[in-house]
This record gives C-alpha cells, sequence and structure tokens, in this order.
C-alpha cells in the first residue's frame, strides 16, 4: 500500500481503503445507476458503520436499495474467484517487501464462525449453540505473529466436511503462492489430528498444537496427560481415514487452571539448543498464538450486517472487514516508525480509524433527515 499524503486523516483512510478494494476486486460500473467508486463507498459504510445494505443506502446515498443489490450482484464473481481477490487484496495492503520475502514468518491459523439463522444450506455448518443459534458461516484465517505487523494473509470459506488439515493445506498453499515464506504454525486443540501434524512435517515446519483427551480409557493421547510438569515424551498414533503413523514430541504442562499436553517440534537453525529449550519455545509459540483471536475482534468492529444466505455476498462483507483491519496494522505500523513508540494502538485505534471513515463518508454522502408522516397511495 503506497501512501501519498503525510499525515493520517479521515480523508486518507478513506482514499487508502477504497484504492485497496478498487485495484483486487475488479467491481465495474452498474449501467448508469452506480459509478463503481459510489458502490466500493457503500460497502466501506456499511463495514464501518456496522449496518446493512439496505439501511445505509436509505440513509445515505441516492439510488434505491434493490439497485444497490443488483449491482453488488453484478459484480460478484464466483466464490473461488472472491477469495482470491481478497486475499490479492490482503497482500496488497500489506505491500511486503524483499526483506520481508526473504525472512521466515510464524503464523497462526484459526477459525471463525459468524452465525446464521435461516435455513441451512450446503455452505452453511454446524457446531455448539451460541448466540440463539447452532447454524453458522465459518472462515478460516492465517496472521502473522509478528509484534506490530500481525497482518491477516490467508483467508478461506469453510464447508460441510472440510477437514481440519485441509484448512491448514489451503491456508499454506494461499501464502505460499504469494511468496511469503512461514517457519513455524501454531493451532488450537481443535487442529490436533494426525493429518494436520503429518502434514506440518512433511512441509518441514514448526509446530505448537495442545492436543485434546481421546475417550476415558488408557491411550497413547491420554498417556501423554501423565507423568511430572514439564516432561517430554514421545507420541504415536495411527490417523483414523488414512493410517498414517504419526510421532510426535509432547510436552506435559500442569498450570494452575488445567493441565495442557503440547504436540510440539523446533527448527534448523533457531537459537533452542536442545530439546528443552524446544519445548518451551513452542509453549511460548502458543501463548503469541492469541493474537489471532484479536484479530476477530477487531474485524467484528467493522463487519456490515446482513441475513442473506448467499456465501458469495457474505464473503465478501467478511474480506471488507479484513481489509479494514489490514489497513489499520499497515497505519500503526507507519505511527511506530515515525513516532518511535510500539504502542500505537493508544494513538489510532482500530475503532477510532473506524470512525474517521464513517466521518469522511458521512460528509461526502449526506444524510436524508426527513421522515414522512403522511402515506403514500
Amino acid at each position: 500500500m503506497r501512501h501519498s499524503h503525510s499525515t493520517i486523516t479521515p480523508a486518507s483512510i478513506h482514499q487508502e481503503a477504497r484504492a485497496a478494494l478498487k485495484n483486487s476486486l475488479g467491481f465495474h460500473d452498474y449501467k448508469q445507476s452506480i459509478p463503481v467508486n459510489q458502490l466500493l463507498d457503500l460497502l466501506l459504510f456499511m463495514a464501518a458503520s456496522c449496518s446493512s445494505l439496505f439501511a445505509t443506502v436509505k440513509r445515505f446515498f441516492p439510488f434505491s436499495h434493490q439497485t444497490a443489490s443488483q449491482a453488488v450482484e453484478d459484480n460478484l464473481p464466483s466464490l473461488d474467484e472472491l477469495r482470491d481477490r481478497l486475499v490479492k487484496a490482503l497482500f496488497d495492503v500489506a505491500a511486503f517487501s524483499r526483506l520481508d520475502r526473504r525472512r521466515a514468518w510464524m503464523l497462526a491459523i484459526d477459525t471463525h464462525l459468524v452465525p446464521y439463522y435461516g435455513k441451512p444450506n450446503a455452505h452453511v455448518i454446524g457446531g455448539p449453540k451460541k448466540l440463539g443459534t447452532k447454524w453458522f458461516f465459518g472462515y478460516a484465517t492465517a496472521v502473522l505473529l509478528h509484534k506490530g505487523r500481525r497482518y491477516t494473509v490467508g483467508l478461506a470459506p469453510l464447508k460441510k466436511g472440510f477437514k481440519p488439515h485441509e484448512i491448514v493445506q489451503t491456508l499454506l498453499d494461499q501464502i505460499a503462492g504469494k511468496g511469503l515464506k512461514i517457519k513455524g504454525v501454531t493451532l488450537d486443540s481443535a487442529f490436533d489430528s494426525g493429518d494436520t501434524i503429518h502434514l506440518l512435517q512433511e512441509r518441514q515446519l514448526a509446530y505448537a498444537i495442545p492436543l485434546r483427551r481421546k475417550g476415558h480409557g488408557s491411550n497413547a493421547r491420554n498417556r501423554c496427560f501423565e507423568g511430572k510438569h514439564r516432561s517430554i515424551r514421545w507420541t504415536e498414533w495411527k490417523t483414523e481415514t488414512t493410517r498414517i503413523l504419526v510421532k510426535t514430541r509432547v510436552l506435559l504442562w500442569k498450570g494452575r487452571a488445567k493441565t495442557m499436553a503440547f504436540a510440539f517440534q523446533g527448527w534448523s537453525g533457531d537459537r533452542a539448543k536442545n530439546v528443552h529449550q524446544q519445548a518451551l519455545q513452542s509453549r511460548r509459540l502458543y501463548q503469541r498464538r492469541f493474537g489471532i483471536e484479536t484479530s476477530y475482534r477487531q474485524k467484528n468492529q467493522a463487519q456490515a450486517f446482513t441475513t442473506s444466505k448467499d456465501p458469495v455476498y457474505r464473503l465478501l462483507l467478511e474480506g471488507v472487514a479484513y481489509i479494514l483491519r489490514q489497513v489499520w496494522v499497515v497505519l500503526t505500523q507507519m505511527l511506530s516508525r515515525v513516532q518511535g513508540t510500539p504502542k500505537t494502538w493508544l494513538v489510532l485505534s482500530f475503532q477510532r480509524m473506524v470512525d474517521w471513515l464513517v466521518t469522511d463518508l458521512a460528509a461526502m454522502y449526506q444524510e436524508n433527515c426527513t421522515i414522512p408522516l403522511t402515506t403514500t397511495s
């Protein structure tokens, strides 16, 4: 993302966000009704105000919500094509330098569920009941675990039957396709399958994954939770479907709240001189994973509202929110370099940036402040 300004203002934030969408999404004018810039501003307005298309158009735009819906639908590609365009937008905003592409990064991967209250379709997945529903649109993301540069570098919609290792493979392939090197991955316990560990071992990646107990009896997995604090052992088991033998080291960590077993693998060339240092380093890597949880909370501050069951439209709204967060990460990184302080989020929080975007858009598209009290026949 190149900057043609020397100060951060609501107008410059608007300019950067709209350019990111325009350069990557490939949207076009809709007939003579809606120019492409207005259409992109509509998407940004929806995201920044956490509003629906209907509510935003009704208040701020001169065209009808039916026309706006048709304009968006006319511009939507297939689900896979939109996914690729959104990932391109995320990388365009991050604008990784040649030096960035030479270094190897640590990565967190996780899934995020958005509640859905309609009739389930092929793109809706089930899950534990939350916020009054057990149906969700799911998305997997990958975030770099580097202080001040927690870019989102992978995004993929989930579908029924998606296995944990398939999610990881999809995101790793996305990142590799963009020329970014990864040296290690941290995941939560939902990814503790043997196929996932086998995939990471094949790609020679470091990993830290908390394991879950399997059943109530004594088996290889449950024995990982026995022993002394900080004890390290080898464990192995065969995957359920492919019957591949998986072998990994496991660190037993007995905390105050609960006992955890971390499957881990180190990497060559790091500072860890023995397996115990690798184990503790892997646990610290897992603790940094919660940076991806923060990205979800921030994304929700710019999440446009919809009840649509169209997976492509929902992915578009999800992607716009992540792009706005990506713009914020870049701006705070610039502030950190200029001001020499790492706590730039105190100067420009994500919510403040979003509020500034609303301010600029509201000044450009004046709100219709009249509500008629008479009925039309």
